[in-house]
Protein backbone atom coordinates (compact mmCIF):
# COMPACT_ATOMS: atom_id res chain seq x y z
CA UNK A 1 0.00 0.00 0.00
CA UNK A 2 2.73 2.08 1.14
CA UNK A 3 4.39 1.12 -2.23
CA UNK A 4 2.21 2.42 -4.09
CA UNK A 5 1.27 5.45 -3.10
CA UNK A 6 4.98 6.37 -3.14
CA UNK A 7 4.41 5.40 -7.11
CA UNK A 8 1.33 7.73 -7.16
CA UNK A 9 3.02 10.80 -5.32
CA UNK A 10 6.18 10.05 -7.59
CA UNK A 11 4.26 10.04 -10.82
CA UNK A 12 1.78 13.38 -9.61
CA UNK A 13 5.12 15.14 -8.48
CA UNK A 14 7.39 15.10 -11.73
CA UNK A 15 3.80 15.78 -13.81
CA UNK A 16 3.30 18.66 -11.85
CA UNK A 17 7.12 19.76 -11.75
CA UNK A 18 7.01 19.37 -15.87
CA UNK A 19 3.88 21.47 -16.01
CA UNK A 20 5.07 24.44 -13.85
CA UNK A 21 8.21 23.99 -16.12
CA UNK A 22 6.82 24.54 -19.09
CA UNK A 23 4.26 27.20 -18.06
CA UNK A 24 7.15 29.42 -16.24
CA UNK A 25 9.94 28.88 -19.19
CA UNK A 26 7.07 30.21 -21.93
CA UNK A 27 6.52 33.46 -19.42
CA UNK A 28 7.44 36.77 -21.17
CA UNK A 29 8.96 38.09 -17.66
CA UNK A 30 10.91 35.22 -16.66
CA UNK A 31 13.92 37.08 -15.07
CA UNK A 32 10.88 38.40 -12.51
CA UNK A 33 10.28 34.80 -11.68
CA UNK A 34 13.71 33.49 -11.26
CA UNK A 35 15.79 36.65 -10.12
CA UNK A 36 17.75 36.65 -6.66
CA UNK A 37 15.04 36.47 -4.19
CA UNK A 38 12.44 36.62 -6.93
CA UNK A 39 9.26 34.06 -6.80
CA UNK A 40 11.14 30.98 -7.25
CA UNK A 41 13.65 31.28 -4.35
CA UNK A 42 10.99 32.62 -2.00
CA UNK A 43 8.80 29.45 -2.85
CA UNK A 44 12.41 26.91 -1.94
CA UNK A 45 12.92 29.08 0.86
CA UNK A 46 9.34 28.55 2.04
CA UNK A 47 9.63 24.62 1.23
CA UNK A 48 13.08 24.12 2.90
CA UNK A 49 11.60 25.85 5.86
CA UNK A 50 8.56 24.11 5.79
CA UNK A 51 10.33 20.83 5.62
CA UNK A 52 12.70 21.99 8.49
CA UNK A 53 10.01 22.28 10.83
CA UNK A 54 7.89 19.56 9.97
CA UNK A 55 11.04 16.82 10.41
CA UNK A 56 11.81 18.33 13.76
CA UNK A 57 8.10 17.80 14.80
CA UNK A 58 8.77 13.81 13.48
CA UNK A 59 11.82 13.63 15.41
CA UNK A 60 10.60 14.76 18.43
CA UNK A 61 7.74 12.38 17.86
CA UNK A 62 10.30 9.31 17.37
CA UNK A 63 11.51 7.10 20.30
CA UNK A 64 14.17 5.85 18.83
CA UNK A 65 17.88 6.81 17.37
CA UNK A 66 16.23 7.79 14.67
CA UNK A 67 14.80 10.73 16.08
CA UNK A 68 18.07 12.31 15.38
CA UNK A 69 18.14 11.22 11.69
CA UNK A 70 14.82 13.36 11.21
CA UNK A 71 16.55 16.01 13.15
CA UNK A 72 19.43 16.13 10.79
CA UNK A 73 17.40 16.13 7.82
CA UNK A 74 15.60 19.05 9.20
CA UNK A 75 19.41 21.09 9.60
CA UNK A 76 19.97 20.21 6.22
CA UNK A 77 16.97 21.19 5.13
CA UNK A 78 17.62 24.72 7.24
CA UNK A 79 21.14 24.47 5.72
CA UNK A 80 19.88 25.18 2.21
CA UNK A 81 17.08 27.44 3.46
CA UNK A 82 20.34 29.91 4.39
CA UNK A 83 22.03 29.16 0.95
CA UNK A 84 18.56 29.98 -1.16
CA UNK A 85 17.52 32.90 1.26
CA UNK A 86 19.83 36.72 1.36
CA UNK A 87 17.79 38.32 3.98
CA UNK A 88 20.60 41.14 3.79
CA UNK A 89 18.49 41.68 0.49
CA UNK A 90 14.79 42.30 2.29
CA UNK A 91 13.78 44.96 4.53
CA UNK A 92 13.75 43.08 7.20
CA UNK A 93 14.46 44.95 10.78
CA UNK A 94 18.34 44.72 11.59
CA UNK A 95 17.65 42.28 14.60
CA UNK A 96 16.07 39.55 12.04
CA UNK A 97 18.96 40.67 9.81
CA UNK A 98 21.70 39.63 12.96
CA UNK A 99 19.55 36.74 13.63
CA UNK A 100 19.14 35.01 10.15
CA UNK A 101 22.41 36.52 8.52
CA UNK A 102 25.67 37.06 9.37
CA UNK A 103 26.52 36.31 12.37
CA UNK A 104 23.79 34.66 13.74
CA UNK A 105 23.76 32.32 11.00
CA UNK A 106 26.34 30.31 13.08
CA UNK A 107 24.30 30.23 15.99
CA UNK A 108 22.46 27.49 14.21
CA UNK A 109 25.74 25.06 14.30
CA UNK A 110 24.49 24.84 17.68
CA UNK A 111 21.86 22.17 17.58
CA UNK A 112 24.25 20.20 14.68
CA UNK A 113 26.68 20.08 17.08
CA UNK A 114 23.76 18.38 19.54
CA UNK A 115 23.09 16.24 16.22
CA UNK A 116 26.22 15.27 15.48
CA UNK A 117 27.19 14.03 19.13
CA UNK A 118 23.63 12.10 19.32
CA UNK A 119 24.42 10.33 16.01
CA UNK A 120 27.83 9.11 17.02
CA UNK A 121 26.88 7.81 20.65
CA UNK A 122 24.47 5.92 18.39
CA UNK A 123 26.37 5.27 15.40
CA UNK A 124 26.48 1.45 15.65
CA UNK A 125 22.91 1.66 14.87
CA UNK A 126 22.88 3.33 12.00
CA UNK A 127 25.69 1.14 10.39
CA UNK A 128 24.14 -1.78 11.81
CA UNK A 129 20.94 -0.23 10.07
CA UNK A 130 21.92 1.30 6.93
CA UNK A 131 20.26 -0.89 4.17
CA UNK A 132 16.94 -0.27 6.19
CA UNK A 133 17.64 3.27 5.82
CA UNK A 134 18.50 3.22 2.16
CA UNK A 135 15.84 0.90 1.18
CA UNK A 136 12.79 3.45 2.99
CA UNK A 137 10.20 4.84 0.76
CA UNK A 138 11.57 8.59 1.70
CA UNK A 139 15.16 7.65 0.82
CA UNK A 140 13.83 7.65 -2.73
CA UNK A 141 13.11 10.78 -2.66
CA UNK A 142 15.80 12.14 -1.20
CA UNK A 143 18.25 10.58 -3.69
CA UNK A 144 16.31 12.17 -6.21
CA UNK A 145 16.24 15.36 -4.69
CA UNK A 146 20.08 14.73 -4.54
CA UNK A 147 20.24 14.12 -7.95
CA UNK A 148 18.61 17.64 -9.27
CA UNK A 149 20.69 19.67 -6.64
CA UNK A 150 23.49 18.20 -8.48
CA UNK A 151 22.05 19.03 -11.60
CA UNK A 152 21.21 22.75 -10.49
CA UNK A 153 24.77 22.68 -9.37
CA UNK A 154 26.33 22.36 -13.31
CA UNK A 155 24.25 24.93 -14.14
CA UNK A 156 24.95 27.25 -11.38
CA UNK A 157 29.19 27.02 -12.12
CA UNK A 158 28.10 27.15 -16.12
CA UNK A 159 29.78 23.83 -16.61
CA UNK A 160 26.38 23.63 -19.16
CA UNK A 161 26.72 27.55 -20.32
CA UNK A 162 22.78 29.01 -19.82
CA UNK A 163 22.40 32.66 -20.81
CA UNK A 164 19.73 32.73 -17.93
CA UNK A 165 19.42 31.26 -14.31
CA UNK A 166 15.73 29.48 -15.21
CA UNK A 167 17.28 26.08 -15.19
CA UNK A 168 19.20 26.29 -12.25
CA UNK A 169 16.28 27.42 -10.07
CA UNK A 170 13.61 25.62 -11.61
CA UNK A 171 15.62 22.35 -11.15
CA UNK A 172 16.26 23.47 -7.24
CA UNK A 173 12.57 24.38 -6.54
CA UNK A 174 12.13 20.52 -7.79
CA UNK A 175 14.87 19.49 -5.71
CA UNK A 176 13.14 20.75 -2.46
CA UNK A 177 9.80 19.53 -3.68
CA UNK A 178 11.15 15.87 -3.69
CA UNK A 179 12.74 16.48 -0.01
CA UNK A 180 9.50 17.91 1.17
CA UNK A 181 7.46 14.79 -0.04
CA UNK A 182 10.63 12.91 1.55
CA UNK A 183 9.67 14.71 4.82
CA UNK A 184 5.67 13.80 4.51
CA UNK A 185 6.69 9.48 4.15
CA UNK A 186 9.08 10.10 6.75
CA UNK A 187 6.96 9.22 9.95
CA UNK A 188 6.05 5.63 8.40
CA UNK A 189 9.60 5.01 7.02
CA UNK A 190 11.11 6.19 10.67
CA UNK A 191 8.98 3.97 12.26
CA UNK A 192 9.54 0.57 10.16
CA UNK A 193 13.37 0.94 10.68
CA UNK A 194 12.45 1.20 14.53
CA UNK A 195 10.15 -1.98 14.28
CA UNK A 196 12.83 -3.71 11.54
CA UNK A 197 15.95 -3.01 13.68
CA UNK A 198 14.51 -4.62 17.27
Amino acid sequence: MLAANCKTLQIFWLLLAILAGAFIYNLEDQVTIYKENGLLENLQAGILLLTCFYMVVVGKNLQGSSRYAAWMFAWVCLAFFFREFDVRKTDWPESAHMFFGKPGQYIWFLPLLYILVQIFRNIRFYLRNILLYLLSPMMLYIILGGVLISMAAIFDKQIIPTETKFWEEYLEIAAYAYLFLAALLAPTSFRNIEAQSK
